[in-house]
């Protein structure tokens, strides 16, 4: 495992999570600009943040997001905070938008990451 410097810190790839989303008919660019929003609002924010990337396959009609930490409690700690919860956009509803939603948490075993 690659380790990376984050904030003039040593930091090692500890946690990341990815999510699949397909967005309802016609609402694809909706969906991307709903799950760019979490991760960009976490640059800077989140001092355990090492990588994060949001991609969309418009043949499949679907975006994946990723975003990998120093540990998972660096993002949940986030989250439960006001600031977190309104970064991540937990009072909207995005039911208009979202067909199918995939996340999965993960453990980094193997990659690179750029230092």
């Amino acid at each position: 495992m690659t380790i990376t410097k984050v904030n003039s810190m040593t930091t090692e790839p500890g946690y990341t999570f990815v999510s699949v989303s397909t967005p309802k008919p016609g609402r694809l660019d909706d969906l991307i600009r709903i799950t760019r929003r979490p991760s960009e609002q976490m640059d800077g924010k989140v001092a355990g943040l090492i990588a994060r990337q949001v991609s969309v396959d418009r043949d499949r009609n679907t975006v994946v997001v990723w975003v990998t930490l120093d540990s998972k409690a660096s993002l949940y700690d986030y989250l439960a905070t006001a600031e977190g919860k309104d970064d991540h956009g937990e009072n909207d509803d995005m039911s208009d938008i979202i067909e199918t939603f995939s996340m999965y948490d993960l453990e980094p075993i193997s990659g690179r990451l750029p230092a």
